[in-house]
């Protein structure tokens, strides 16, 4: 995905996401629990920070 000059894409060989922006790459890994999201923070059209949260399943174990 294309905004203005920054290029959002999830990269095929990895799972994680690069951010291309005024030059600069960030990459953000997927959470180490498989489960989670990121969240992108806009202000004046550019990305501001990226919010990161994960989850963490409870597994029941029988007794």
């Amino acid at each position: 995905m294309k905004v203005g000059e920054k290029m959002i894409e999830r990269t095929s060989n990895e799972n994680s996401i690069l951010i291309r922006s005024d030059g600069s790459e960030t990459k953000l890994e997927a959470p180490s629990s498989g489960h989670g999201e990121h969240r992108i923070i806009w202000k004046d059209g550019k990305i501001l920070d990226v919010v990161k949260e994960e989850r963490i399943r409870i597994q029941e174990k029988k007794i």
